[in-house]
């Protein structure tokens, strides 16, 4: 069943320009090789399905497969076959989701039950577009035996196909932290040498940023900075097919604590920092737009919708933003930076009347 209903009117059905609805309902959107469906979640742990983009037919895709049906993400993977996340069983909005969250594979015909493949991990997953390689990370509550309680470790492994099915092969750990810093992967890029993603400060206090978007070789575990700023949530979320841009959930322009963020932005992944807003969610901060995912061609842009006060994840309905006619805009054009951003913000408090006067 989808998730509860909105007690508001929703934010799809009257939509900003360039916007519209695919569902009133559903979970982290993610596109077929071919783009013409979009795989997603029902629901918060439930199970997987699949919108024709063209009719708007939805086919579950796990419903009457194997006994586990509590998945958080799916993803599409180099061969078509579907990579799932998720616990087993659903116990606790904790546990479930932090702990024991694993990674399956489901057939790309939905045949079989989803099998899994003996990994829990932090959080989200990144595929690569043209081989079988996975990014991701494990944490020591993840794997307790092998790690400390506060450790984190980035993977890049390989998907083998044996007689029984997929398997984790090959395995690379090209980045650790301890502490604070939790990183999660999102997608590969130069050839598969790069992974890009977020890192988030747990417990951040100003002037430190809340998350940051960062890359790191594969190779050599070198590590390069897309864009931090001061106490504000930037987290990459979907990249673009020229692998030269991202999209970003970023908390810029909301307020105090400055959090959630509230729209999907644009960013160059040149080390510039330039981000330009895509999404034109209401400025009052009632919902969001997130979770997003570009289309093969770079034509449209799915993504998941909800409210301000949900969980991160939670989602209430899935919406499309056409990146032809919004790149014509002139929203287009007004890429920023956090500098520009906190000049901006220091000229307003300069030029504001003060109290009293």
């Amino acid at each position: 069943m989808p998730n509860e209903r909105a007690d508001v009117p929703h934010v799809l059905d009257d939509p900003p320009p360039f916007h519209s609805k695919l569902s009133d309902y559903g979970e982290r959107p993610y596109w077929s090789a071919d783009g013409t469906r979009i795989a997603f979640v029902e629901t918060n742990y439930g199970d997987v399905c699949e919108l024709d983009v063209e009719t708007g037919k939805v086919r579950n895709l796990t419903q009457g497969l194997g006994g586990h049906h509590s998945f958080l993400r799916v993803l599409v993977l180099s061969n078509g076959d579907y990579l799932l996340i998720g616990p087993r069983t659903f116990k606790d909005r904790d546990t479930s989701r932090h702990v024991e969250s694993e990674l399956w594979v489901l057939d790309k015909n939905a045949h079989r039950p989803p099998k899994p493949l003996g990994r829990r991990i932090f959080e989200g997953c990144g595929v690569s577009a043209g081989t079988p390689l996975i990014t991701y990370a494990v944490g020591g509550r993840n794997d307790p035996d092998r790690l400390a309680a506060d450790a984190y470790e980035c993977h890049v492994t390989e998907i083998a196909y044996g007689d029984d099915g997929p398997v984790l092969g090959r395995d690379t750990v090209f980045y650790r932290t301890r502490g604070r810093l939790r990183p999660e992967p999102q997608d590969f890029r130069r050839d598969d040498s790069e992974v890009v993603f977020a890192e988030y400060v747990a417990g951040a206090e100003p002037p430190h940023p809340r998350c940051v978007v960062k890359g790191a070789r594969v190779d050599t575990g070198e590590v390069t900075t897309y864009i931090e700023e001061a106490m504000v949530h930037n987290e990459c979320e979907g990249i673009f097919p020229d692998r030269d841009h991202i999209c970003l959930e970023s908390s810029c322009d909301t307020e105090w604590p400055l959090y959630p963020p509230r729209d999907l932005w644009k960013l160059k992944l040149d080390g510039s920092q330039q981000r330009v807003r895509m999404t034109s969610m209401p400025a009052d901060h009632t919902w969001k737009a997130t979770n997003s995912n570009v289309s093969p061609d770079g034509r449209w842009l799915a993504y998941m919708v909800a409210l301000r006060s949900d969980e991160a994840g939670y989602g209430r309905g899935l919406g499309l933003l056409d990146l032809q006619a919004w790149e014509r805009s002139q929203e287009a054009s007004q890429w920023e930076t956090p500098a520009d951003r906190a000049r901006d913000n220091a000229g307003k408090l300069l030029s504001s009347p003060v109290p009293g006067s």
